[in-house]
């Protein structure tokens, strides 16, 4: 059986990606009728998206081992 780390953290992986493109998605329709590439609230929604992804896994690799003791497992 899997580690219960390994498991939070392939979550959170699979989180980060649906995250990443939703992000990607809100990024692509909100450029279109402005088409500035120095728009700050592109480049906050293109950090987010970056920063989610490597933080959703390592979060998962943490949170997972603590909330499968507190269930018994």
């Amino acid at each position: 059986m899997m580690e219960p780390a390994l498991i939070g953290a392939l979550a959170g992986l699979v989180l980060g990606i649906v995250d990443f493109m939703i992000l990607g998605y809100v990024r692509n329709r909100r450029d279109r009728p402005h088409g500035g590439e120095g728009d700050p609230a592109g480049l906050a929604l293109n950090v987010a998206r970056y920063s989610q992804l490597v933080l959703f896994p390592v979060v998962g690799w943490f949170a997972a081992p603590i909330i499968a003791s507190n269930l018994g497992g």
